[in-house]
């Protein structure tokens, strides 16, 4: 099982990435839309996310910040989260994972729920994604 996992995710994670690639999330039917946005009228902190993996895929830094401002800070901490490990075995060092600290998971929260009401907030339009359907 384990051999096909690492055979069939890479697959589909290439798979995925040229249909965002080819595909503008914006302007094709065949994307989701976000069922919190469509039931209650307010932006998720995810809102955004399809458009900016498509903007950063065509290295649109740009549009990805435009569309959800969180995407790449969330993409760096998915990146030293397995990056981390493979770095401290290939040093020889010991260095702790911020991840995995007492308080990390309650400031992920606090920044998370903070960007999900202000970016619903008027004085805030700035955080809500831009080209929305």
């Amino acid at each position: 099982m384990r051999k096909a996992i690492s055979v069939v995710l890479p697959v589909f994670i290439v798979a995925a990435a040229l249909l965002f690639f080819i595909l503008d999330p914006a302007k094709h039917i065949i994307f989701p839309r976000c069922v919190f946005y469509s039931l209650s009228g307010y932006y998720c902190p995810g809102c955004g996310s399809q458009r900016a993996i498509h903007n950063l895929l065509h290295l649109n830094i740009a549009g990805v910040v435009k569309n959800n401002v969180l995407f790449l800070p969330a993409a760096v901490i998915i990146i030293y989260h397995y990056v981390h490990p493979v770095m401290n075995r290939r040093l020889g060092l010991r260095l702790p994972n911020i991840l995995y600290m007492k308080y990390t998971p309650w400031v992920i929260l606090g920044v998370v729920t903070a960007f999900w009401i202000l970016r619903n907030l008027s004085c805030f339009s700035f955080l809500s994604p831009t080209d929305y359907i």
